[in-house]
């Protein structure tokens, strides 16, 4: 009911400033040439452009999708302003309230360009937040990656009473902990050896072969360095 209440007061809103902005340009005197209908067309669509750009940013779901788009709304507002006084200017150079004229083609081109800018900003914007909600996906991924093999490990400590043993596997949990959490297809590989070490740590834990598991301990640590340094190159 609030997001249809929301969309309803939007529309109004937008509706009632076009309304209102349509009023006072027919109402003035303005001498209706090519200048002043090139100023018209594009400030309208700006409007527009302005009210759509609001409407997609504000009814995507998810606070962060919504937080991403803001940047849209800023390039889009500043593309109205701008484009606003220049219909302006556009429409008062018929009325000849301008002490100089400039033919209309030179005005058509002029917004044309601002236009494309601001479509230029939004779309690199959108490309630009697409790259980033997929590099949080892969953020959280590597969390949930890294938090589950941490459980594993941790699980073994108590299944192990010598305490150089118990040390060892302590410390494999604490690198686990800390290692970079960035994911990438690149590291599959090493990823994979990791996990497969850890279920051959616990394999060797039950059998308590004290040198069988530290010297795992030893190659867990290795390939968690290795995993570490190539996130870092891959950054």
């Amino acid at each position: 009911m609030d997001l249809t209440k929301n969309k309803l007061m939007a529309f109004a809103t937008t509706f009632i400033f076009l309304a209102v902005y349509n009023v006072v340009v027919f109402v003035l005197p303005f001498t209706k040439g090519g200048n002043f209908w090139v100023g018209y067309g594009f400030s309208m669509f700006a409007m527009l452009l302005f009210a759509a750009v609001g409407f997609y940013v504000f009814n995507k779901p998810g606070f962060m999708s919504k937080f991403y788009r803001i940047p849209l709304i800023g390039v889009v507002k500043r593309y109205l302003i701008l484009q606003l006084i220049l219909g302006l200017i556009q429409m008062l150079l018929d009325s000849n309230l301008i002490p100089f004229n400039i033919g209309f083609q030179y005005g058509l081109a002029l917004n044309t360009i601002f236009l494309g800018l601001c479509f230029m900003g939004l779309i690199t914007i959108e490309a630009t937040k697409d790259e980033v909600e997929r590099v949080e996906v892969k953020i959280k991924e590597k969390v949930v990656y890294i938090r589950s093999l941490q459980a594993d490990v941790e699980s073994l400590i108590d299944k192990v009473s010598d305490e150089k043993v118990k040390k060892a596997i302590k410390d494999i949990s604490e690198t686990i902990r800390y290692s970079v959490k960035m994911s990438s297809p690149q590291l599959a590989g090493i990823e994979n050896k990791i996990e497969g070490k850890v279920m051959q740590l616990g394999e060797v834990v039950e059998s308590g072969e004290v040198e069988n598991i530290l010297s795992l301990c030893d190659e867990l640590q290795k390939l968690l360095a290795d995993s570490n340094r190539k996130c870092k190159l891959l950054k």
